[in-house]
């Protein structure tokens, strides 16, 4: 049975709309999506310690989800080995739970780890539907006979500037970085304002710029570093160094002031395809799918602000429905481009109007994705046939 989702965009007094009719289809079930960390008892350890950690902890599991946890470690995306004894007893979609470990990394995978990334993932079970399609993770680093969860060390960046001020225009001057510690590795870029200088290595915790190219004036230089391995060490930002150029002797100068008329862009909303499917649904149990990707311009050159928002009616086949809080979403959301910055919502039911993605007033400027995976609980007692729901997507 070939399901689909009609979508349409437009814009209304400065918002704009997205409707979009969700169908029920039968296939296979979506790909696993996180729920959340897991929160260990210590970031660091071998291979070989017995218990690899004392204890591990999650959010509640989903609703209807709470029979039983599993504490299991694989590579990203599995396989999966247990770490622990699965709990059980239920309730455990009630309050965080907390499973403790019985046995060492080595002895749950039956050998040595290889170096690189693994996962420690907590599973959620149903009494009626089994093993929750999604899973709560945390990513660990394996290296030799170590693991560790990759916690970023911080950076201080500082920087000095030679010959002192103030210099005649075309002397040549000389920026260095000094980035500490001395083992973090990246680049470094030189800036006059906002403007850049260029960018250079950072070698035993130092980068240098020589330049004859800084014109006349008052202005601030600074230097920016950005790390090699962004999970090892965050990026550092010197304070900003006023420095004055002079003119040469016998120079004539004269001011020409520039003036530049800036013309406010785009606040729209586009969706990646005017369909989608829910698909895997049966009689008592699930649907799952995903929203086509949603795309947000603001380039208003406001920075206010702005809220993506989805609301759904009931699902329908002729007069029987499946309530509109059967469907839940888990979403997510990405910077294209630009300045500002985007965060995903909470996942939750679509029984009220839901946030998908939102920009905080003075970081919302640039382009953004927002998405969601969805999931439909269809209950035991509808009759099997193709049911269809109208979601709105609304920015403002």
């Amino acid at each position: 049975m070939n399901k689909r989702v009609l979508a349409r965009a437009g814009a209304l007094l400065g918002a704009a709309v997205l409707s979009a009719g969700l169908v029920v289809a039968v296939s296979a079930p979506a790909q696993a999506a996180s729920l959340g960390e897991v929160t260990l008892s210590q970031t660091s350890g071998t291979v070989t310690d017995t218990p690899m950690f004392a204890s591990a902890t999650t959010a509640k599991c989903p609703t209807g989800y709470g029979e039983n946890a599993n504490l299991r470690i694989g590579r990203p995306g599995g396989p999966y080995s247990n770490l622990a004894v699965a709990l059980g007893g239920g309730g455990y979609d009630q309050a965080p739970v907390t499973i403790n470990p019985n046995r060492s990394f080595s002895t749950a995978i039956g050998g040595a780890p290889a170096a690189g990334e693994w996962w420690v993932v907590m599973e959620c079970y149903s009494l009626t539907e089994g093993r929750n399609a999604d899973e709560f993770r945390t990513s660990i680093q394996v290296t030799g006979t170590t693991w560790r969860v990759p916690v970023a060390e911080n950076t201080t960046t500082s920087l000095a500037v030679s010959p002192a001020s103030p210099v005649t225009q075309g002397t040549e001057v000389t920026l260095t970085a000094t980035v500490a510690p001395a083992a973090a590795t990246g680049t470094v870029e030189f800036r006059r304002g906002t403007s850049v200088l260029g960018t250079a290595p950072v070698s035993s915790g130092v980068a240098t710029l020589s330049t004859t190219a800084l014109p006349v004036g008052t202005f601030s230089l600074s230097a920016a570093f950005t790390p090699a391995d962004a999970t090892s060490y965050k990026p550092s930002t010197s304070t900003g160094t006023s420095f004055q150029i002079t003119a040469a002797a016998g120079a004539i100068t004269a001011p020409v002031e520039i003036i530049a008329d800036v013309a406010p862009g785009a606040f729209s909303l586009a969706v990646a395809s005017p369909t989608a499917s829910l698909t895997g649904g049966t009689v008592g149990g699930t649907a799952t799918g995903a929203l086509p990707t949603a795309t947000v311009t603001d380039l208003r050159g406001t920075n206010v602000g702005w809220n993506l928002t989805g609301q759904l009616e009931d699902f329908t086949l002729g007069a029987d429905t499946i309530a509109n809080s059967n469907l839940g979403w888990t979403p997510s959301a990405a910077k294209t481009s630009g300045s500002g910055a985007v965060t995903a919502g909470a996942a939750a039911d679509l029984g009220d109007t839901r946030t998908l993605c939102s920009a905080a007033s003075g970081a919302s400027a640039g382009t953004f994705t927002c998405g969601a995976g969805l999931k439909l609980s269809i209950p035991d007692n509808v009759p099997p046939g193709e049911y269809s729901a109208t979601l709105t997507l609304t920015l403002a």
